[in-house]
């Protein structure tokens, strides 16, 4: 059987794990955060040490979780997550990828703003945040238009990539009532076995915004940052917040380990 290095508010674990249940593929999960708990067998199975890592059944490893996706597509194809014509599953492929890098940043600094609330960076930061994020919804509402889900009537790679971001939207306590694409979307979306089942996963894991050096801090109390992550405070003009954090020995990245 294979095995899911995850961890349940992950978005990218999650993501690949409603893949699983929803093509009904056999796994063993394994919950892992290294930022948070520095367990030495994630990083053997990948440099990296972030979730998810899978590991087939004869020992090779396959990490990142849209690869993971597109390999578990291909091996089993039914229930299909990609649509068969080639430019919607290239638009598959760009909302999820808008959702990895765009919807994760401002969430990720969304609750950074408040672990910081401190920092005189902090409300602007999360203001900041905000507007992006109803911009970001917006686009969504967009690229649904008239259908049920992003691919049309049925659900693919790209709704699982935006589910698992779309509690970000009721945190900040956003308006979406002139959103009626979205709000559907949402209906839809939570009476898929899969999703239920990983919203209540993430629900019963996830330690609330008042504890939230419990989502970021690892022992040391350093912070794993990356990429977009790292990108969008500095587009914001949040640089000197993010200096200070470096500078005071708070950031760690991948693969860095100890």
């Amino acid at each position: 059987m294979m095995q899911l290095f995850s961890f349940a508010t992950s978005p990218y674990a999650r993501k690949v794990r409603i893949v699983l249940d929803y093509k009904g593929v056999p796994y063993e999960s394994c919950e892992r955060c290294y930022s948070l708990d520095r367990k030495p067998d994630l990083k053997d199975a990948s440099r990296r040490a972030e979730v998810p890592v899978l590991v087939l059944p004869d020992h090779r490893v396959i990490y990142d979780s849209t690869i993971i996706c597109e390999f578990l597509e291909q091996v089993y194809p039914d229930p299909p997550v990609f649509p068969k014509d080639a430019f919607e599953r290239a638009r598959t492929r760009m909302i999820e990828d808008l959702c990895d890098r765009t919807f994760d940043a401002i969430g990720f600094g969304y609750y950074f703003a408040i672990l910081r609330k401190d920092a005189p960076e902090s409300s602007a930061m999360q203001e900041a945040a905000k507007t992006e994020c109803r911009a970001l919804v917006e686009r969504l509402e967009g690229e649904l238009g008239e259908r049920a889900f992003f691919g049309g009537d049925a659900p693919t790679l790209a709704d699982f990539a935006a589910i698992t971001h779309a509690p970000l939207v009721r945190a900040m306590r956003l308006d979406t009532a002139n959103l009626p694409g979205f709000n559907g979307w949402l209906d839809r979306m939570r009476k898929i076995p899969a999703v239920a089942a990983d919203h209540d996963r993430a629900a019963k894991a996830w330690q609330g915004k008042h504890n939230l050096a419990a989502e970021f801090e690892g022992p040391d109390g350093r912070i794993h940052w990356r990429d977009s992550r790292l990108e969008w405070p500095i587009r914001q003009g949040f640089i000197d917040l993010i200096a200070r954090e470096y500078h005071a020995g708070r950031m760690m990245f991948p693969p860095q380990a100890a």
